[in-house]
């Protein structure tokens, strides 16, 4: 599994400088925590995810480029229907088990989002070894107080499953998003989170649970950046989570608007937002982003490919660190490099870097996102 892979052998000679590297579930924590990019979510109650992930369907055509996929038995499930939506998780799991664990390999990553932490023990009886097909749990709503449990389901769901399986904690709370509980919300939460860190793939943040406590929705011409009750809540989250000596993995909020006609990439109002948002996300320290259609995968991944400018900066840096401090002289003569405080940003860029690729010199991920939107259009004809 790799990005991009709706690119020929071709079209990644001439995009990519340094195409992305291969990786699955079984990928070290750090690296895999980047590749999630675009997390596409799909409800529990869907009766044919089994199918099409096994037929690589998840894969291809408008999913092209999806690697990482969360079963959603939260908010995307109505309460009544509940029950059915659990049995039928359980079920579609048990198929995937039964004809193709190996598939998992090769993608797309699979992860299960739960109410609670009695619900994951429902499932673990429901699913039983199935569960094996899993790469980790998404856990809802996180506090101090339930966190610790949701960990304990996890080891045994883990038990379970015969190998470990990641937690991905998902703040959304107005614990977490008032201001008078926020900033002791989020130190208790970042110390549990700490002492599991190894168990920790991505944080996650849930904006539009944030909106709704205060009874707003942006349309789809701006970012949630210009919502800035919430652009305050997600500062603090990034300022406590994405330091550097952590080794988190924030990732970004949903987008929740959508096109899908058939024009190039940016081309509607959607599609522009959503590209301008992603790239405040990767200048604020987001890494990958939730979505909730198929459209989005491609904008979003595009969005973390590295330049060869940066690259080249982040390379210097990185060798020249175990040589000296000071000042070098960018490649390009055109910015100031310091290697002791540019060090730790040239790591996480480097890492970003072998997942998503490096461009060649002149294109831009526009690029890309061009190439990838024809080729799923001529395939569709």
């Amino acid at each position: 599994m790799r990005h991009f892979n709706g690119l020929t052998n071709s079209d990644l000679k001439t995009f990519f400088k340094y195409s992305p590297a291969e990786f699955n579930r079984d990928t070290e924590r750090e690296t895999l925590s980047l590749a999630l990019g675009a997390a596409l979510y799909t409800s529990g109650s869907r009766a044919d995810f089994a199918q099409k992930i096994l037929s690589g369907e998840y894969s291809h055509g408008a999913f092209s480029g999806l690697t990482t996929l969360i079963v959603c038995l939260e908010d995307a499930v109505a309460d009544a229907e509940l029950k059915q939506a659990e049995e039928n998780v359980a079920g579609e799991l048990k198929k995937i088990e039964a004809v193709n664990t190996e598939q998992m390999a090769v993608g797309p990553v699979l992860f299960l989002r739960i109410r609670t932490p009695e619900q994951l023990d429902k499932m673990i009886k429901q699913a039983g070894t199935a569960l094996s097909v899993l790469t980790g749990i998404v856990f809802p709503k996180c506090l101090p107080a339930t966190l610790p449990c949701f960990f304990k389901a996890l080891d045994r769901a883990s038990e379970m499953a015969g190998r470990k399986l990641y937690a991905l904690p998902l703040l959304e709370t107005k614990e977490v998003l008032y201001s008078e509980t926020r900033e002791q919300t989020l130190g208790e939460l970042h110390e549990i989170m700490r002492s599991e860190r190894d168990r920790v793939l991505t944080v996650r943040v849930g904006a539009t649970d944030f909106s709704s406590l205060y009874g707003l929705r942006r349309p789809a011409e701006r970012t949630i950046y210009d919502v800035h009750i919430i652009r305050d809540c997600l500062t603090s989250i990034l300022n406590r989570f994405n330091r550097a000596e952590d080794g988190f993995t924030v990732s970004g909020p949903v987008y929740e608007h959508f096109s899908s006609g058939e024009r190039l990439w940016l081309s509607s109002k959607p599609e522009q937002t959503l590209w301008e948002e992603v790239q405040l996300d990767v200048l604020n320290g987001f890494k990958g982003k939730t979505c909730i259609h198929p459209s989005q995968i491609s904008i979003v991944n595009a969005g973390h490919i590295v330049s060869l400018e940066a690259y080249e900066d982040a390379k210097l840096i990185l060798n020249e660190s175990a040589k000296r401090n000071g000042v070098l002289q960018s490649p390009k003569r055109n910015k100031m490099n310091e290697v002791k405080p540019h060090l730790s940003w040239a790591k996480k860029l480097a890492a970003q870097a072998e997942v998503y690729g490096v461009l060649n010199e002149n294109y831009q991920p526009i690029d890309v996102l061009n190439q990838i939107r024809a080729s799923q259009l001529s395939n569709q004809h």
